[in-house]
C-alpha cells in the first residue's frame, strides 16, 4: 500500500489504487495468520496471508497463488492480546459505525 496521510481515507478507497505485482518462477516464503469467524469486527475472517522473495526484494499482501513445491509449518496461538492505540486522535475516533463489509472488499 502507497503511504497514507490525514485525513486518512477508508480502507476500501485505499485498497483501490493497491500496486499489484505477478511474479512467476519465484521461490519465497508465505506468511500470515488465520482469524476465526468471531473475531469479526477486530479483523477479517479468514486467512490474511503474505508473501516475500527468498532474496526479501519482492512481496506483499498475497491475493492469490499456486506453487510446485512447499513446506507447511503452522503454530496454533491460544491468546490474543491486543493494544490501544494512546492519544486524542484515538480517543475521538468514531468507532461506532460497523466496516466488516469495507474490510471485506479491501481484503478480496
Amino acid at each position: 500500500m502507497p503511504e497514507q496521510a490525514k485525513p486518512y481515507p477508508p480502507l476500501a478507497e485505499v485498497t483501490k489504487n493497491q500496486p499489484v505485482f505477478e511474479m512467476r518462477n519465484v521461490r519465497g516464503s508465505v506468511v500470515g495468520f488465520y482469524c476465526p469467524p468471531y473475531i469479526e469486527g477486530l479483523n477479517v475472517p479468514g486467512y490474511h496471508l503474505h508473501f516475500v522473495t527468498e532474496d526479501r526484494r519482492q512481496g506483499g499482501h498475497l491475493l492469490e497463488c499456486s506453487l510446485q513445491e512447499g513446506t507447511l509449518q503452522m503454530d496454533q496461538t491460544r491468546g490474543f492480546y491486543m493494544t490501544l492505540p494512546a492519544g486524542s486522535d484515538f480517543a475521538k475516533a468514531d468507532l461506532t459505525t460497523g466496516r466488516t463489509e469495507e474490510l471485506k472488499k479491501a481484503e478480496s
